[in-house]
């Protein structure tokens, strides 16, 4: 295992140089919904069918997450980073260009191994780099860089693909990614850190060895339900407002918007929230249910509500709450998992994409918009509330560890 000395100082530049990937990632996130419509024309599909090319980039990432950690932890977070965006850029630029939706599949699949390999160390950088008293600042400036994507990108994207096409959308994701690449290549800087050493059977048991420790796992399987609960949900939610309310593209895209806001608040005040629980030796699994309740709440709000204002505040309101969620969790994984962060991380991301891709899937299975679909999403709220309940009294008061 790796030992490094705690930084007294946050490298804030460079933690926004690295984060400025999740901003890449938070548009491909959230991108998908509001051109669903496009799509499904494009390749004269339903909504469900065309639905795969938001699932199955969460499926691979979530695949392949744990298995690159071993490898990419033998590297620096750097080389990680940079490599991985350069590997997403070429699965963006295959979305735009393919001309079949069996080959656009395929695209996404090479977009999402990038992911896998640049997403975990983002987090793993942010947490390693920062003061120990800034660490849940530090997650949440990362979190708030995803949730900016949704601000700036999502309209954007939806904006562009009014006028032209949504295929020009994935085209601008994967030139700033690649450009993104070459910047994080040349200028992020060194790393205090040692690459893992360790024979790869031994990185392999202490991966495997996390799962033996009761709290992660009702934490990762909190954040898995979290993830169905929102994001698979919202990738319908572009379909969804169609349908009911009649928005156009452009108007879908600052639905994105809103959301982000709601994202980016629940981000940044959930982040500092838990450096203040932290000063005060409060409890982080109880901040987990009250999320969980939240979003339980709001996501059937969104999802059934017959009025466009009440349907939006659901939406804002979920991603709020879902943000300060995954925020709490991600602190308190790398908290626990000491020098294991990296195979803890991967996991989490493994189980967060698990669930939008079990969620969607099990979403575009039911009639959009009706009863079984509302009852399905605050399902897997209320799975989300139950898993939250058990970490909270495995763990009573105080952090997860």
């Amino acid at each position: 295992m790796t030992m490094f000395a705690a930084p007294t100082a946050t490298p804030w530049p460079a933690h926004r140089m690295a984060a400025s990937l999740f901003l890449v990632l938070g548009t491909d996130m959230f991108i998908v919904s509001p051109l669903l419509p496009q799509i499904s024309a494009t390749f004269e599909v339903s909504s469900g069918e065309a639905s795969v090319v938001g699932w199955s980039f969460s499926l691979v990432y979530a695949l392949l997450s744990p298995a690159v950690a071993l490898i990419t932890n033998r590297f620096t977070r750097r080389s990680a980073m940079w490599f991985g965006a350069a590997v997403f850029s070429v699965g963006a630029l295959g979305v735009a260009l393919m001309p079949t939706l069996g080959l656009v599949v395929a695209a996404r699949v090479v977009a999402a191994v990038g992911a896998s390999v640049m997403g975990p160390p983002v987090w793993s950088f942010a947490t390693e780099t920062a003061a120990p008293h800034e660490v849940g600042k530090a997650v949440a400036g990362v979190a708030s860089t995803f949730a900016a994507g949704q601000i700036v990108g999502v309209p954007l994207g939806s904006l562009i693909a009014s006028f032209a096409s949504w295929r020009w959308a994935f085209l601008g994701l994967g030139v700033i990614a690649a450009g993104l690449a070459v910047l994080i290549g040349r200028r992020l800087g060194a790393e205090a850190r040692v690459p893992e050493k360790a024979r790869l059977r031994v990185a392999l048991g202490d991966s495997l060895g996390l799962w033996r420790q009761s709290n992660f796992s009702f934490l990762v399987m909190a954040n898995f339900f979290a993830q169905a609960t929102r994001y698979a949900t919202y990738t319908f939610a572009g379909a969804l407002l169609f349908t009911q309310f009649e928005l156009d593209t452009a108007q879908l895209g600052l639905v994105g918007t809103a959301v982000g806001v709601g994202s980016l608040i629940g981000a940044s005040t959930g982040g500092r929230l838990v450096d203040w629980i932290h000063a005060r030796n409060g409890s982080q699994p109880l901040l987990n249910l009250i999320y969980a309740g939240l979003m339980t709440c709001f996501i059937v709000l969104a999802t059934a509500a017959d009025n466009l204002w009440l349907s939006l505040i659901g939406w804002v309101v979920t991603f709020a709450a879902g943000a300060a969620f995954v925020s709490n969790g991600q602190e308190m994984l790398t908290h626990s998992a000491g020098t294991n962060r990296a195979y803890a991380l991967s996991w989490n991301n493994a189980a967060l994409y698990g669930g939008m891709a079990v969620g969607t899937f099990i979403l575009g299975l039911v009639p959009l918009g009706e009863a079984p679909f509302v009852a399905v999403a605050g399902a897997l709220g209320l799975l989300t509330v139950i898993a939250s309940v058990l970490l909270w009294r495995r763990v009573g008061t105080g952090a997860a560890t």
